[in-house]
């Protein structure tokens, strides 16, 4: 399994010029790399090879001499990247689609270099970097594993981070089957699980939308290329920066939290893209962040030595742990049965149902049968 360390670092002003340099001239081996193997596939129908722009990285180092300042394989991985992103060109025409070729990079949409072996050591509160030196570094975690890449990255905020990818061994874990959880996800409880627990959804970027707007009008009248509309976007960075920090915590939090008193989790596999086409639940949605909560979930309990397991999503909103069919709209909270009885939330009947769907027969405790809870635990 492989996991990342994330570290923030704190080069001085000379690095930080070197690093922004270096950026910059990667952006253009980039740019120069990707429009080579566009017109090669355009008037030869030739997919050039991650070899073979290796070898045409020889002719722009003679070409541009300054390309030999930086490290040899932080060169090469740009031409992995460039390989990567036409993997899913390809991908998209055997599906029949109608794609477009990867993106030429502009200035702040390449923010970040790699060393994939070697070029990097880790010395105390110091990082050493081959053309760069040593820098200062916060090592708040001890990393045990075996290092295998480093990506240094620059937020849009301006802040410098190190993450250091690992292999790390997978545990062994015994199931119990009385420890199985259903989940339900939703937008006004941002999870309820079967045993009756109830999250409500944090809706950061709600709470910040009103000073988001501020700063985006007075970005907007700001005249391009001067210094106050640099200083507008750093400030709008920060925020958005702010919300992201914000969300990623609650998310590592209830992930953890259920990762450590769960066997298996079981859960909906979610076409999130598909709903986000609903535009009256579209920011809702992606605030919510269910995608990165389900990755967060699903290699905690990797690690952990815990399952993840998915079921389809069809119908478990209406219908009974019973059977019957109880059709419900979205403004409906609480779900009755007339054949059983049954009155509780809705969205803790969901994950009752998404838990039955992994077995074939389901007790409900008596506890959760009259169930309706007035706040999040």
């Amino acid at each position: 399994m492989l996991r990342t360390y994330k570290f923030r670092i704190y080069p001085n002003k000379k690095q930080e010029l070197k690093l922004l340099a270096t950026l910059n001239l990667c952006r253009f081996t980039y740019n120069s790399q990707l429009e080579l193997k566009i017109d090669r596939y355009k008037k030869d129908k030739i997919n050039l090879t991650q070899f073979d722009l290796n070898n045409n990285l020889i002719l722009l180092k003679e070409e541009y001499p300054e390309l030999k300042d930086i490290y040899a394989q932080t060169l090469q991985d740009i031409n992995k990247r460039i390989s990567l992103a036409f993997d899913g060109f390809y991908r998209r025409i055997k599906q029949r689609e109608t794609p477009g070729f990867p993106r030429f990079k502009s200035k702040h949409r390449y923010d970040s270099i790699t060393y994939p072996q070697f070029g990097f050591n880790i010395k105390g509160h110091m990082l050493v970097l081959s053309k760069f030196g040593s820098l200062n570094i916060v090592i708040h975690r001890e990393i045990k594993e075996n290092i295998k890449t480093l990506t240094i990255k620059k937020t849009p905020s301006g802040k410098w981070f190190a993450y250091f990818s690992v292999e790390q061994k997978l545990k062994k874990h015994f199931f119990h089957q009385e420890n199985v959880v259903g989940i339900d996800l939703g937008l006004i409880h941002f999870y309820v699980d079967s045993q009756g627990h109830f999250v409500d959804a944090p809706k950061y970027l709600r709470e910040s939308e009103q000073r988001l707007k501020k700063l985006q009008r007075k970005h907007s009248r700001k005249q391009k290329g001067s210094k106050n509309r640099n200083k507008s976007r750093l400030k709008l960075a920060t925020l958005h920066e702010k919300i992201v920090n914000q969300r990623t915590d609650f998310l590592h939090q209830q992930s953890r939290l259920l990762v450590d008193r769960v066997d298996v989790l079981v859960v909906e596999h979610l076409q999130i893209k598909n709903m986000t086409q609903n535009h009256y639940l579209a920011k809702s949605i992606h605030d919510a962040s269910w995608n990165t909560f389900l990755q967060f979930l699903s290699y905690k309990a990797e690690e952990a030595g815990k399952k993840i397991v998915e079921i389809n999503p069809k119908g478990t909103s209406q219908v009974c742990l019973c059977g019957k069919k109880v059709e419900k709209s979205l403004a409906v909270r609480v779900h009755r049965c007339t054949q059983c009885g049954i009155e509780m939330d809705r969205d803790l009947m969901s994950a009752l149902v998404i838990k039955q769907r992994v077995f074939e027969k389901i007790v409900v405790p008596q506890d959760l049968r009259e169930f309706k809870p007035d706040r999040a635990l």
